[in-house]
């Protein structure tokens, strides 16, 4: 995929998201990254001021304890926005890392340009709030999920949002994900399959 593929990429996405953006503001170079599977785009205490897009490819967002333990935060599959809100804004370190689970196409601009010259399209801004705002209803149903659901729930809400990754991800990120580790990640599914059978 070239820059111009990567560029026409990315202004379809909100294109299809149903908002006339229009796009003749916007006259920043784009910057293109390849990350290879296994590879990160940026580390928990990196500084992330850009705003990504994800073309294609798979990744996760993953932050590690003090103590050194894992903890999958989400997972994104392209196309759509990817990044920290929080870096990107206020120019702080970035609290967690994107780890490429398969070869990813990127794109990326500065934010602080991108959004100078973009915020006077009111098309663009409606589609930022709205972007926003799936945001914080994730964040919402996620927090209520781990004080609600059991384990089980949690896991099968994962089969549900990601049915293609529960057979080609490593269990270890599905059971950080869902807050519990392999082995009893192992178990559920075991007791599943039973309960099938």
């Amino acid at each position: 995929m070239d820059r111009l593929q990567q560029q026409n990429s990315f202004r379809t996405y909100f294109n299809t998201l149903g908002y006339d953006i229009d796009w003749s503001r916007l006259t920043l170079p784009m910057e293109c990254h390849a990350i290879r599977k296994g590879d990160y785009l940026f580390q928990q205490g990196d500084f992330a001021n850009r705003l990504y897009f994800l073309h294609t490819g798979l990744v996760r967002y993953v932050s590690v304890s003090d103590e050194g333990k894992e903890f999958t935060q989400t997972f994104a599959k392209g196309p759509r926005i990817i990044g920290s809100t929080k870096s990107m804004v206020t120019q702080a370190k970035v609290l967690f890392s994107i780890q490429a689970l398969e070869d990813c196409v990127v794109s990326s601009y500065s934010w602080r340009d991108f959004y100078a010259q973009m915020r006077d399209d009111k098309a663009f801004l409606e589609c930022y709030a709205h972007f926003l705002e799936t945001i914080f209803i994730h964040k919402e149903e996620r927090e209520s999920a781990f004080v609600k659901h059991s384990a089980e729930r949690r896991y099968l809400d994962f089969c549900a949002d990601f049915p293609e990754l529960k057979s080609t991800i490593p269990q270890q990120h599905i059971a950080s994900y869902i807050g519990i580790t392999p082995v009893a990640l192992s178990r559920i599914r075991q007791r599943l399959k039973l309960s099938r059978s």
